[in-house]
């Protein structure tokens, strides 16, 4: 699907890791060579610390963005009522580097106030919310999530847009890592003082540049309307009379996210429409709805298909007769075009 953003990979369940044992993995060859190094290089060797915590700081944003997000099965798609929305703009720094526009969802046909047990028996999206074998297994713990509105804690599903904010500190910390070995390299290379002097200069750029990485990725912030087609506004429950929450069809890759105390995730949502509003109680063709709603996407990524979308008399932005596009023969109906 297209129209999203995304900047993570998940892992396999085996192949899951805790961050500090992936940080002290990935760093363990170079903190040796870097210790001999130091120690050969005298003062000069000081500067070293900063490389060693540059290609740290690095190792860790490769873990948040490769190996942090479990893979459960590929994609899902549920319908669920908004609880509470976690936006990046109430984080503050360094937190804010988390730059994902997240929300909590009370699922199908679960009322407010479920506990965990109760979402993870339910159905048809119960499964979505409960502990995995492979996270079980491999991971070795397990949470659940929930949302909160109104004083009343309501466990479900939790659901992300994904911010660029670790992406971009990544770049900084990438560049601070090549400043702070120069500024080595020129205290070794340059005569005294002249060569401290120009190590001290190149390892303050190499600060900078990890400081305004993060404060870039800290501003480089998701929201719903990064998604074609999704609301940019989302509610939640009324404080007064407990309605009006957005009833949302989401659409994303179903993940474990072991960040945290651990649960399960929709990360990054694909594809996400407003289909009511709750009054109460659930519509009555939730399930129907939703099957309808998969199948009009999986016709709308069909190759044929996204091919006639890139034809000229159906990229217009005006109107045909007004762009000057003239059709051309379409190609015979499908088969399954009638899906409805």
């Amino acid at each position: 699907m297209s129209g999203y953003k995304q900047y993570t990979a998940c892992s396999s369940p085996s192949g899951w890791m805790s961050a500090a044992a992936y940080v002290a993995l990935a760093t363990a060859v170079l903190a040796a060579g870097l210790a001999v190094m130091g120690v050969a290089s005298g003062l000069c060797g000081l500067f070293l610390l900063e490389v060693f915590a540059a290609a740290g700081g690095v190792a860790f944003c490769d873990w948040w963005l490769n190996v942090r997000l479990v893979c459960l099965g590929g994609d899902e798609s549920l319908i669920g009522m908004v609880v509470n929305v976690e936006a990046p703009s109430g984080k503050s720094w360094p937190g804010s580097m988390d730059s994902d526009f997240s929300m909590n969802m009370m699922v199908f046909p679960t009322t407010p106030g479920v506990d965990q047990a109760g979402v993870a028996a339910s159905v048809p999206y119960g499964r979505l919310a409960k502990e995995s074998d492979g996270t079980r297994d491999h991971v070795g713990f397990f949470r659940g999530e929930y949302g909160e509105a109104n004083g009343v804690k309501t466990w479900g599903v939790h659901v992300e847009f994904e911010g660029a904010g670790m992406a971009d500190f990544r770049i900084g910390l990438l560049v601070a890592y090549g400043l702070s070995y120069a500024a080595w390299i020129a205290c070794i290379v340059i005569p005294q003082p002249f060569g401290a002097i120009v190590g001290a200069i190149l390892a303050l750029l190499a600060f900078l540049a990890a400081l305004f990485g993060s404060l870039f990725g800290a501003g480089d912030t998701a929201s719903s309307g990064d998604v074609d087609g999704a609301p940019t506004e989302i509610h939640s429950p009324d404080p007064n009379t407990g309605f009006g929450a957005d009833l949302l069809y989401v659409h994303g890759r179903w993940v474990f996210d072991s960040l945290h105390e651990g649960w399960n995730e929709l990360h990054p949502i694909k594809v996400c429409t407003k289909v009511g509003s709750w009054t109460g109680a659930w519509p009555a063709d939730i399930v129907d709805l939703q099957h309808r709603l998969d199948d009009a996407f999986t016709v709308a990524e069909r190759d044929d298909i996204v091919k006639r979308q890139q034809q000229p008399e159906h990229r217009w932005t005006v109107h045909p007769l007004v762009d000057g596009c003239s059709a051309s023969a379409d190609p015979p109906p499908h088969p399954h075009d009638d899906l409805h």
